[in-house]
């Protein structure tokens, strides 16, 4: 009987390791072909990002002898830039920066404040210049204010937040692009905060090589891994520096949104410990940049949540550990809101994340548990307290995208009619970039996923030629919303503005 039963048992257990093989091979093949489309794609993408960046770089200085080298720099100039909407650099924001991130790399820095136009359209307004030729014209400031430093004999530090981050990197193209006739290693380095061109994170290096002419939107892809020290910090959840890697996942795509609001606009007001706790990310290879990343205590997305008195905070305290575990997978790995592969390799987006069905599943019934606790921790606290309504208020994001307020003005007929016409004119105007938008949706998208079609066929991965695209679609979708509803809070909090002008 015994021997009947060791037989049938090692007859099952022979099977199943014959199924698990079957598995696992299944598994390595499905990963081979994902990391194979993967780089199909960055080749493919390569040759419209080179494009991209030449016309951005076209015109800039190119020296026909290198720099003079001296034997000890004059002075230790800093060049602080501001991000999209701050154009011209307050005082506070300079001291700021100048104490967080400049201070503690740079001895006894000359801080100098450089203008740039940092305008967005239409985030930043239906009337402001496009992406592409803000980016361009703040690059040739740039570049003019370090060839005059590095000509005076000092040593150069760039600090780029944002969209002055996005300068920076292409400044560093450009750069690479003067071969033996570059300012040396020794005479300039880098460092930036929420760039859009992470190379794994960065929204213009998620997708990279697309140009959405409607709005003058380039993807210029990808912060080059350029002989220059760089250092990069990153807010964990900002959506334009931090963008999921698989866009299929749309809750993750919604955070990122959310945290565009909530987490981009905050890097000036962190505390030298969050920055000293900073997590440094892995990199491949030998490499000047060095990529760091500061996590966020809360889902952004979570955020109007914990903003209703009373019930908000316990409701979300119990729902954030599994809403982290499914955001987070839209990065990859369910423990980290970033991708955890190489900080300094261009990283397209992808299909879905390479994790183990039962590595979810043990997060989740993880995050149960922890989310029942947080509820009880929190849900006495929220009781014992007396309720307290808080002033309706736009995301932080919001006010740095406004004109500045009108001065206020008495309720005259007069003034009426003027702020009415203004609102109505401003509310239509709305219109425009929604347009753009659309024209953009069934014409250049179309276009995109049809290369990514015809690409993946051709080099013979028939799952991607359907995957990438609908993949792309999401993320592009996702983008797409995200500016919309920035431009209508924006608008929104202009016409808002323009009523409270009225003193009654």
């Amino acid at each position: 009987m015994s021997t009947a039963l060791a037989t049938l048992f090692g007859a099952y257990g022979q099977q199943f390791q014959a199924i698990s093989a079957q598995v696992a091979a299944f598994h390595n093949e499905f990963t081979q072909r994902l990391a194979a489309a993967a780089n199909a794609f960055v080749n493919a993408e390569a040759t419209n990002t080179s494009a991209l960046v030449q016309e951005a770089t076209a015109g800039l200085f190119k020296p026909t002898s290198p720099p003079v080298l001296p034997p000890m720099f004059n002075q230790n100039t800093a060049i602080i830039m501001g991000g999209t909407g701050s154009p011209i650099p307050t005082p506070s924001y300079v001291n700021a920066i100048t104490t967080l991130f400049i201070d503690p790399v740079v001895s006894n820095p000359v801080v100098k404040a450089l203008v740039t136009p940092e305008e967005l359209y239409p985030i930043t307004g239906v009337k402001s210049l496009p992406f592409q030729t803000s980016v361009q014209l703040g690059l040739q400031i740039l570049d003019g204010a370090i060839w005059e430093q590095i000509n005076a004999g000092n040593h150069v530090t760039v600090f780029g937040y944002s969209q002055s981050a996005v300068i920076a990197s292409l400044e560093m193209q450009h750069l690479i692009s003067l071969g033996p006739n570059a300012p040396s290693p020794s005479q300039l380095n880098f460092i930036l905060i929420g760039n859009e061109m992470n190379p794994n994170g960065g929204i213009l290096a998620r997708i990279p090589g697309l140009n959405v002419t409607t709005l003058g939107l380039p993807f210029y892809g990808a912060t080059p891994d350029n002989p220059y020290p760089t250092t990069t910090y990153t807010l964990e959840y900002d959506g334009f520096a931090d963008f999921p890697r698989y866009p299929l996942n749309v809750l993750s795509d919604i955070n990122a949104v959310f945290g565009i609001l909530t987490v981009h606009t905050t890097y000036a007001d962190l505390t030298p410990a969050q920055i000293a706790s900073a997590t440094q990310l892995p990199t491949q290879g030998t490499t000047s940049n060095t990529y760091y990343i500061i996590e966020t205590e809360h889902l952004p997305l979570l955020a109007p949540l914990r903003a209703i008195p009373v019930i908000g905070p316990p409701l979300a305290a119990l729902v954030e550990p599994n809403l982290e575990v499914i955001v987070n997978l839209g990065y990859g790995d369910p423990r980290f809101g970033y991708s955890t592969s190489p900080a300094n390799v261009p990283t397209p987006f992808g299909l879905f994340p390479d994790v183990p069905a039962s590595v979810v599943a043990d997060a989740l019934v993880a995050g149960t548990q922890q989310g029942v606790n947080d509820f009880m921790v929190e849900l006495p606290a929220a009781l014992n307290t007396l309720p307290q309504t808080p002033m309706p208020a736009f995301p932080p994001y919001v006010p740095t995208l406004l004109p500045p307020p009108p001065p206020p003005q008495p309720a005259t007929l007069i003034n009426i009619a003027d702020t009415f016409a203004s609102v109505v004119s401003t509310g239509y105007s709305i219109l425009l970039p929604t347009a753009d938008l659309g024209l953009a949706f069934v014409t250049i998208l179309p276009a995109y996923d049809l290369t990514l079609f015809v690409n993946q066929l051709a080099a013979g991965n028939l799952r991607a030629a359907i995957e990438l695209p609908l993949a792309a679609t999401i993320g592009l979708a996702a983008l797409g919303g995200m500016i919309e509803f920035i431009a209508i809070v924006v608008t929104l909090a202009d016409i808002t503005q323009q009523l409270q002008s009225f003193s009654i």
